[in-house]
């Protein structure tokens, strides 16, 4: 008898997979926005995208905390500056907070409610990448996070070729 697997893995390659997917999720889901765009969202398409949003954000997230609990990655505490924003709703004032790898993953994975909008022409710069809000609590606190996907991505990608040379 031959053992197939003896434990989870997912190497580099498959988070850069997953990552590209969700670039270009972000990219194109931000682009229903813009003033050229010429897709209406209907109902079959909007469900299209709910899943494969969904289901390749959350596979990303669980993917890179496979390798961090694996200690594949050995920068988890990463802080996510140019793609990620989290808060605590019910601080005084309001005020964004860092958030490192490891806790984007495991808001992504534990969030309550996730959401991104399209908005009407004309309301935002053709330039702009809109954000997906993830909410939830923990211990009583409620939180948000907002994340650009296009830019979580990139992040990720560059965190992993630091990590491969």
């Amino acid at each position: 008898m031959k053992q197939i697997i003896t434990k989870h893995t997912i190497d580099f390659n498959e988070i850069r997979r997953l990552a590209l997917i969700c670039h270009g999720l972000g990219h194109s889901t931000s682009s229903f926005s813009r003033k050229d765009s010429n897709i209406t969202l209907n109902e079959n398409l909007s469900f299209i995208l709910k899943n494969l949003l969904s289901s390749n954000l959350l596979n990303l997230a669980i993917a890179v905390r496979v390798n961090i609990y694996q200690l594949n990655i050995k920068k988890p505490d990463f802080k996510m500056k140019n793609s990620a924003w989290f808060y605590l709703d019910d601080a005084i004032p309001l005020e964004e907070q860092p958030i490192t790898l490891k806790d984007l993953c495991d808001k992504i994975i534990h969030a309550d409610t996730v959401e991104k909008l399209i908005y009407r022409e004309g309301l935002i710069s053709d330039d702009c990448h809109i954000a997906l809000q993830l909410r939830g609590k923990q211990f009583k606190k409620k939180w948000t996070v907002n994340v650009v996907l296009e830019k979580f991505a990139e992040e990720l990608l560059n965190i992993l070729d630091e990590l491969d040379n």
